[in-house]
């Protein structure tokens, strides 16, 4: 159930429950918290936690569904307004990354780290198909688009987690232009030519 059609109470309570768990898991990490911990931090009683989620993981999956919700937003936002850009995911994910720095690296060190995986992957992948259906690019013979949408989201949030777990070691916007370059160097191999010339660009 999308938030916007909750009772306004229940949004609050919650916003409460996930800001409480972000909270806890930056502090000590997924994998320790347990039910009381998220009661006790967002100062309620285990049963209101039993009345919203079933476990940790669907709180989880409420938390990673509202991030997502920015992170999509502001990709959507981003193409609305330059639509000649198949990069703007790549450019997006690496500020969403750096702006939740913090909370993703702790994520990605737990075994939460496969639904944030699979989730990120899966809108990736749905958003290159999009992309390059909007620019009327077909791959080449015995290339599935689904294929290099999958390498592409599965190569750019790879390379996301070794950025974060080495602690940032290249600037965000040199990450954007190299993670770029990779994935359209690589793919522009398989894809037969658009049809609408100029239309791939890396940077403004």
């Amino acid at each position: 159930m999308s938030h916007h059609k909750l009772d306004p109470r229940v949004r609050k309570t919650r916003r409460n429950m996930r800001e409480a768990f972000l909270r806890l898991i930056v502090e000590k990490g997924y994998d320790s918290i347990s039910i009381q911990d998220i009661a006790n931090e967002a100062e309620t009683a285990r049963i209101t936690f039993y009345r919203h989620y079933h476990n940790k993981e669907d709180l989880l999956s409420d938390c990673l569904n509202t991030l997502y919700e920015g992170f999509v937003e502001k990709i959507e936002k981003d193409i609305s307004l330059k639509t000649a850009q198949i990069t703007a995911p790549i450019r997006i994910f690496y500020e969403h990354l750096e702006a939740k720095e913090e909370l993703y690296r702790v994520l990605f060190s737990s075994l939460g780290i496969q639904t944030v995986v699979k989730r990120l992957t899966h809108y990736m992948s749905e958003r290159m198909v999009s992309q390059l259906d909007f620019l009327h690019l077909e791959p080449g013979p015995g290339v599935p688009l689904d294929v290099i949408a999958n390498h592409i989201a599965s190569a750019q949030i790879g390379l996301g987690i070794w950025w974060l777990e080495q602690n940032r070691p290249y600037p965000t916007e040199q990450m954007i232009k190299i993670s770029m370059e990779l994935s359209l160097n690589g793919v522009i191999g398989v894809l037969g030519k658009t049809k609408v010339p100029g239309k791939i660009k890396v940077s403004d």
